[in-house]
């Protein structure tokens, strides 16, 4: 047994987990089995409803009250915690095994400092005092990059990326053998992504920890997995090495999901999607659960349910036709196979061939648009502040092309799709549409402008209203704008659900939205916002909360309309392989300002701006083929209120010139670095800043600050102690650095301009 425990920390053996309802039990896992070495780390995979949660949750005992564990076992370093309950359970959880829930934002309390917190949880487990506990949370903090002064801030002065790394640093405080991660990065961007996976990851390699990682994105799992269970409807489909399963599937299910991720690297191909929706796990199918949705499904599938056969070297896979997956990859890689499933489930599934964009007419001419938030405050609620959403951006969108905007959160995107379907007004610029400038338009002639712009919502749950049924939905821009009423507008209706992909449409009319999936009521919006046959649509991150295998089929959609009805689409998203995938030009945005614009594939494969280039080292790639560094640390976006001094990326690019607009405030920076690496910084004083400037006192003398000053700086690109002005009065260090005027846009090539010093001016 010894022997048994060294090779396996958690053993799961046919789980299964029921939620009793008033309808009877809903079966969300029904025995599964799968194992965890220590120090290893296995992804869990699944679309909403699989069950993957549920099954994580179980492992801690933290299922709401009508949830039970009617059999199986979970044996953990050699013992079965199924019977264990109340304080034997507690003593488990956080020293033994940690969690990392979805949504860190509300995982810590909003009314504690968060060393409080971090400090409770370790006092709650261990005897330690107040100091050697604080000290140890400093450590914390420094492991996963956080300036250990943070533990006196509240969770609401924090950001998202912060929160999710403090969370990560309170599930570390004990040292458990296994941390639970359930979905840890989904509310954020692809760079403080990137740099929380990274930080995961060698966190674990240095304390030996295992790791149950749960996501839906495959792209995530390949780069920081070693082994993969994929689930679906409550059940383990395959398991494997991450790179084998992915990159040779043997269940019909995986093969679907690979085929639905667009890749950033790997070789342009046509997304499917799978149709139909998972089982109900109520009353389960008697055989396999994919049966139904699967192109190679038989009588003996839909009868019985297959075991788990061993299919290679530590794989698995729950299929009857193990011998077939040879042919079942080829088919399974086409369109037509998934196509007859959707035949079969009346259900259409879109496929679009790529085409190039021939240059048409302006539906959209934007100049110089800027839109400013004051900020409150100050004695009188009054403020010379602003928040610098959008500042200063041009933009052309032509007729029958989509125009992809990307870049983090806070780069100004969201803000710039909804001025221009005029949902916010500019406070400078001109948006013109058909000839007209839309910023000042009000009454009669801004209600024709909404006729021609339309815009979808990144959440399809809080974008219907729950009180109407779908036909009302969809009809109510008709009978706003007075176009159709009565069968003319049933028979419209029935045109843009059908055309939206939900057919036969006449079954969805008079269904509500709590009655459709997630993927479905996104293609309701979509429909509605079709029915007028706008000019133009701006998707806002339309994709970013449906599942992997339904996200595919609205992405077709876009380009679909592009192609049939010439609808323009302004796709606002910080995933750049679906960009890649759906955008025909893309503008990458940070800080308000546009830094590179072009046709699509130009920006991604030249990658001319060092932004563009940051990007795109953090999307996660799905092709397992492609191995990528771990992006270790990219900075934090800084404040749109304070903006930086000449180009706004300088402070985070490692090409920076003297002429880039490096500042006072980025050497404040790097001796927060300094002092994060744990390193002495007794001869340099608090820093106070005056504007670019700074002074920073000399305690034990000029020599020893200089001296120190030049380490600290030494981190940074050599250019910032070039543009740096030292001189000392003896007690202090004065800093004086040139005010510098932000980069222009300079054309590269046709149609691709970069806002970047590293280029000449035309």
């Amino acid at each position: 047994m010894s022997d048994m425990t060294q090779k396996t920390l958690l053993d799961v053996r046919d789980l299964a987990i029921h939620y009793r309802t008033g309808a009877g039990p809903v079966q969300a896992v029904d025995g599964i089995n799968f194992t965890i070495a220590p120090g290893e780390a296995l992804g869990l995979v699944g679309e909403s409803g699989c069950g993957k949660t549920t099954a994580a949750k179980a492992m801690l005992k933290l299922l709401p009250p009508n949830g039970e564990i009617p059999r199986g076992q979970i044996d953990f370093a050699g013992r079965d915690l199924v019977p264990l309950k109340g304080e034997d359970m507690r003593r488990v959880r956080w020293k033994e095994i940690a969690w990392i829930s979805q949504a860190a934002m509300n995982a810590l309390d909003p009314v504690y400092r968060v060393g409080d917190q971090i400090l409770e949880a370790m006092q709650a487990h261990i005897k330690i005092d107040k100091a050697e506990g604080w000290a140890q949370a400093e450590d914390l903090f420094r492991a996963v990059g956080l300036d250990p002064s943070r533990l006196h801030a509240y969770p609401h002065e924090m950001s998202g990326g912060m929160k999710q790394r403090a969370v990560i640093a309170m599930a570390m405080a004990l040292q458990p053998q296994l941390l639970i991660a359930d979905e840890p990065t989904t509310a954020l961007d692809v760079v403080t992504q990137a740099q929380i996976l990274s930080r995961l990851a060698k966190l674990r390699r240095e304390r030996g920890m295992a790791l149950l990682f749960i996501t839906h994105d495959i792209s995530v799992v390949v780069q920081t997995c070693d082994r993969v269970a994929v689930m679906y409807g409550g059940k383990i489909m395959e398991t494997g090495p991450v790179r084998e399963v992915f990159g040779a599937p043997f269940h019909p299910y995986t093969m679907g999901l690979t085929n639905a991720f667009p890749t950033l690297e790997g070789a342009q191909r046509e997304l499917i999607s799978i149709p139909g929706t998972p089982p109900d796990l109520l009353n389960p199918p008697t055989g396999c659960r994919f049966a139904e949705r699967c192109p190679f499904a038989t009588d003996l599938c839909r009868a019985e349910e297959p075991a788990q056969l061993e299919v290679g070297p530590g794989r698995y896979a729950a299929c009857h036709y193990p011998e077939r997956v040879e042919e079942f990859r080829k088919i399974a890689a086409t369109n037509e196979a998934w196509a007859e499933v959707g035949h079969r489930l009346n259900e259409e599934v879109i496929s679009v061939t790529r085409r190039e964009v021939v240059a048409k007419d302006a539906v959209l001419q934007v100049d110089d648009l800027v839109k400013h938030f004051p900020v409150p405050g100050g004695f009188f609620g009054k403020s010379d502040d602003k928040v610098h959403a959008v500042d200063g951006i041009d933009l052309t969108l032509r007729q029958g092309e989509i125009l992809g905007i990307a870049g983090e959160s806070g780069s100004g995107k969201t803000t710039t799709g909804e001025m221009l379907v005029r949902l916010q007004d500019p406070t400078a610029g001109r948006i013109v549409s058909e000839g007209e400038d839309i910023a000042p338009l009000k009454g009669a002639g801004l209600k024709a402008f909404r006729r021609r712009a339309q815009m979808v919502f990144q959440d399809p749950y809080q974008t219907l209203n729950p009180r109407f049924t779908i036909r009302d939905i969809v009809g109510e821009p008709l009978t706003i704008h007075g176009l159709a009423k009565g069968e003319e507008r049933r028979a419209q209706v029935i045109k843009a659900l059908e055309r939206a992909g939900l057919k036969p449409a006449v079954t969805y009319l008079d269904r509500f939205p709590h009655e459709l999936s997630g993927g479905q009521r996104q293609r309701v919006a979509i429909a509605r916002a079709i029915v007028l046959e706008p000019r133009f649509i701006v998707a806002d991150e339309p994709v970013s909360m449906l599942d992997v295998s339904i996200r595919a089929g609205v992405l077709n959609l876009m380009r679909q309309f592009r192609d049939e009805m010439g609808i323009s689409f302004v796709y606002v998203s910080h995933d750049l392989p679906t960009i890649r995938y759906v955008a025909d030009r893309t503008a990458i945005m940070y800080l308000g300002e546009i830094v590179e614009v072009g046709p699509t594939e130009k920006v991604i494969t030249e990658r001319r701006h060092p932004y563009t280039q940051l990007l795109l080292d953090a999307s996660p790639e799905p092709d397992p083929a492609v191995e990528k560094p771990p992006l270790d640390s990219a900075g934090e976006i800084p404040s749109a209120i304070d903006i930086p001094n000449g180009c706004r990326f300088h402070n985070r690019c490692p090409l920076a010139t003297v002429a880039c607009g490096w500042e006072g405030r980025d050497v404040i920076a790097a001796l927060s670095d300094w002092e994060l690496a744990g390193h002495d910084r007794a001869a340099l004083g608090t820093p106070q800043r005056d504007g670019l400037s700074l002074r920073i006192p000399a305690p034990q003398g000029a020599l020893a600050a200089r001296d120190l000053l030049a380490q600290v700086m030494a981190q940074r690109p050599a250019s910032l102690t070039e543009a740096a002005q030292i001189t000392d009065t003896g007690d202090a260090l004065h800093l004086a650095f040139a005010a510098q005027p932000p980069p222009n846009r300079r054309k590269i090539d046709d149609g691709h301009e970069v806002a970047c010093l590293l280029y000449p001016e035309a």
